[in-house]
């Protein structure tokens, strides 16, 4: 009998100490889901918390505001270009727009011992779209002898522009002289004071019959590779 109840005693025994065993496992794996359960919960939170600090420094950061003046004239004629006309000095050309639309650069002629003060004027995007050359270095008194046009949006009366062509040119208007210089042959216009370029690689051969330009040697789809208004 004795034997028996000691048999049932240690089966008992054994029966608790699987249980608690069972149990340790199924609290461990518990704890272990737990734990990565939070580790996740940390990685989604600093994840929010930079998506958070990203935004806030987007909107603390400032945005880059377009300059001021916008340009809507860019109309061509005799005595003006655009808002600019006969007579301006540079004064009025930083009276007229922001100064941060100016740029004042060196230009160069064709020879380089010859400068030139070129005011680089800016369009609200910041495209560069005019070079304004006074008579004078280093005098904000003297007056625009000069307007490089760099933007095809700048056209004569006639729609005569940067993106228009030789034939167009001879269309509406009479030639006074074809000339060369270094990279160009020059087309002036004296009744709107302009002169045309086009670039002498762009020519066909024999265009410089050894005293003059050979006006049918220009082909009548060539577009113009610069527009120069010249004041007195």
């Amino acid at each position: 009998m004795k034997r028996i109840l000691g048999a049932i005693l240690i089966t008992i025994l054994v029966s608790c100490n699987s249980n608690t065993k069972a149990e340790k496992q199924l609290l461990k794996k518990e704890n272990e889901l737990l734990q990565r359960e939070l580790e996740l919960t940390k990685k989604e939170q600093k994840s929010d918390s930079k998506k958070t600090a990203i935004k806030m420094e987007e909107k603390i950061k400032p945005t880059k505001k377009l300059i001021g003046y916008t340009f809507k004239n860019f109309h061509i004629s005799e005595n003006s270009v655009g808002i600019f006309s006969k007579g301006m000095t540079i004064s009025n050309i930083y009276n007229a727009i922001p100064k941060e639309q100016i740029k004042k650069k060196v230009g160069y002629g064709e020879f380089a011992d010859k400068t030139y003060d070129d005011y680089e004027i800016y369009d609200s995007n910041g495209k560069k779209i005019l070079i304004l050359t006074p008579k004078q270095n280093g005098n904000t008194k003297s007056k625009i002898t000069r307007i490089l046009i760099l933007d095809k949006r700048f056209k004569t009366t006639e729609k005569i522009g940067l993106n228009s062509t030789f034939g167009d040119l001879e269309k509406y208007y009479s030639i006074d002289k074809i000339s060369p210089n270094m990279e160009y042959i020059i087309l002036e216009i004296n009744h709107i004071n302009a002169w045309f370029s086009i670039k002498k690689t762009k020519l066909q051969e024999g265009w410089w019959n050894g005293s003059r330009i050979d006006k049918s040697k220009i082909s009548k789809k060539l577009k113009f590779d610069g527009i120069t208004i010249w004041w007195k």
